[in-house]
């Protein structure tokens, strides 16, 4: 039994290991890496285009972000907002119309008027000089939809968990009826941002 004891507190010692001294303390080192998203506008956008000043008929337009992140749809909200420069302010350039989803862009010379946009978001535009409306279609592998987000009219990306995503919003090419006039629209630039917003949920 003695010698038993003894050969058993022989192995005990041969397997501690030699760094280790008879006081022992650990300091643990623990690296916490938080969730993130970056995103960037794609070189493959589509900014600039030309129309038909006979129909509005515009030859394409397309907003296209990527979106690299470590989280998904319970850290984050993806979210799409826009705006057009009014003459009584910035305002919301999205606009619901029977259920679809519009983008109106502005004239920058000759700023509308908030009536003209006010008209367009009646859902029975008629009197809209200086805004054109032109429908927004969603283009990405990932669930867009319009919903209400911080008091305005947005898109939400469902990423569905995916952590590289490439955003498309394509600009269809017809606009919306009575949203383009020959005789009330004055030539120029029209304009509308998109920017695509990624805020952590509480």
């Amino acid at each position: 039994m003695k010698n038993k004891l003894i050969f058993t507190f022989f192995l005990t010692l041969l397997q501690v290991p030699i760094c280790f001294g008879t006081a022992v303390m650990e300091s643990r080192l623990t690296l916490i890496v938080p969730s993130s998203a970056v995103v960037k506008t794609m070189t493959s956008s589509k900014n600039n285009s030309g129309i038909n000043p006979q129909n509005g008929y515009q030859s394409g337009l397309e907003a296209i972000f990527n979106i690299k992140t470590n989280g998904d749809d319970n850290t984050y909200d993806f979210i799409l907002s826009s705006s057009l420069e009014t003459l009584g302010g910035i305002k919301n350039a999205y606009v619901l119309n029977n259920d679809n989803l519009y983008l109106m862009l502005g004239n920058k010379e000759h700023l509308p008027d908030t009536t003209a946009a006010a008209d367009i978001e009646s859902g029975t535009p008629d009197a809209n000089p200086n805004i054109i409306a032109y429908p927004v279609i969603n283009n990405s592998p990932f669930d867009i939809k319009p919903i209400n987000y911080n008091g305005g009219l947005c898109c939400q990306i469902l990423s569905g968990g995916e952590q590289d995503m490439n955003i498309i919003q394509t600009i269809g090419n017809t606009p919306l009826r009575n949203t383009y006039s020959v005789s009330e629209d004055n030539a120029g630039v029209y304009e509308a941002a998109v920017t695509l917003n990624i805020y952590r949920k509480p």
